[in-house]
C-alpha cells in the first residue's frame, strides 16, 4: 500500500518535565498522519471517524530539534473499518522513534452511520509491511 509521510520538528513546547517529546503530542501527531492516510485512501471528504488507538510504544526518546517524521500505512481493510500502521522516524538518524496502530471507521459523510468503503489492500512481497498487517489482524480475533 502506498506509504504516507507528515513531518514535525520538536519545538520547546512539545516536550515533558523530562526534556523530550510529550507522549500525549506525539500521539496526536499519529493519529493525524493515520488520519491523513486514511482519508486520502478512501476518498470520501469528511466521512472518516476515530475509532480506536490500539498501541502507541517509544522505541527511543525524541529531543528538542529533532526533525522526525510519521510513516503512515494502511495494513487492515474490514468493511467499514480502515486500520493504519504508523513509525516516527528521526530524520536524521532514521530510526524509528515509535510505532502506533489506530483504526477508523467510514461513515455516510456529515453523519454516524458507517457506509462500506472500497479499499482492498494490495499484493505485497515486502515482509515489514506483512508483519504489520499480521499484527493488525490479531488485534481483531
Amino acid at each position: 500500500m502506498k506509504r504516507y509521510r507528515a513531518g514535525h520538528m520538536i519545538r520547546p513546547e512539545h516536550l515533558n518535565h523530562h526534556h523530550n517529546l510529550y507522549a500525549g503530542q506525539a500521539i496526536e501527531w499519529m493519529v493525524e498522519a493515520s488520519f491523513m492516510a486514511a482519508e486520502l485512501t478512501d476518498g470520501v471528504k469528511d466521512g472518516i471517524l476515530f475509532r480506536n488507538c490500539h498501541k502507541f510504544e517509544f522505541n527511543k526518546p525524541v529531543l528538542p530539534g529533532e526533525i522526525i517524521s510519521y510513516e503512515a500505512i494502511i495494513v487492515r481493510a474490514g468493511t467499514s473499518s480502515i486500520t493504519v500502521h504508523v513509525d516516527m522516524i528521526s530524520e536524521d538518524t532514521g530510526e524509528i522513534k515509535a510505532q502506533g496502530i489506530t483504526t477508523f471507521v467510514t461513515t455516510e459523510p456529515g453523519t454516524t452511520s458507517r457506509r462500506a468503503h472500497n479499499i482492498v489492500l494490495d499484493r505485497t512481497e515486502d515482509v515489514q509491511e506483512l508483519e504489520y498487517r499480521r499484527e493488525a489482524e490479531e488485534l481483531f480475533r
